[in-house]
């Protein structure tokens, strides 16, 4: 009983873990877009002050 009990919590954090790095590189995905766009933005506006 104790180690059945034992597998499904190790299950489940395992599967949280895989969850929770998923969305670790859906947010790092989304920073490098985001710094892309950043970067040009700031190319626009440096050609709007010339």
């Amino acid at each position: 009983m104790i180690s059945k009990e034992s597998s499904a919590a190790t299950q489940n954090v395992a599967a949280s873990s895989e969850e929770q790095l998923s969305s670790i590189e859906e947010i790092a995905t989304s920073a490098v877009h985001l710094s892309l766009r950043a970067e040009q933005l700031q190319k626009l506006v440096g050609r709007l002050k010339s």
